[in-house]
């Protein structure tokens, strides 16, 4: 099976603090993955990147051979990303905030 998600070496700065260093796994196209671990260990930040949110300061992320920095469009149509706070749209009802997003992705 081909691997669905990849990441290698992925690295991000925040300024000076080291937020990813050189990050490197894969998840095949079938795999059951649980990303665990404590706050500041970096799985926000690259969740942000394979969502195309946030570009990686080195290192490769793709998800379904899709390179993040050089097809970010093709994995938007790809993937479901809701955050899980948004403050903008506090009165938004669930539906609407979950149609919003997908709009945006198309």
């Amino acid at each position: 099976m081909a691997a669905m998600i990849e990441l290698d070496g992925l690295t991000k700065f925040y300024g000076d603090f080291h937020a990813l260093r050189g990050v490197s796994f894969s998840i095949e196209e079938g795999d059951i993955f649980g990303y665990i671990g404590p706050n500041g260990a970096g799985k926000t930040t690259s969740i942000k990147i394979l969502a195309t949110l946030l570009r990686p300061d080195s290192g490769t992320a793709r998800i379904a051979g899709h390179d993040v920095i050089r097809n970010p469009q093709a994995i938007r149509g790809l993937i479901g990303y809701m955050p899980d706070f948004f403050g903008v749209y506090d009165e938004m009802t669930t539906y609407e905030y979950l149609d919003f997003f997908a709009a945006c992705y198309n």
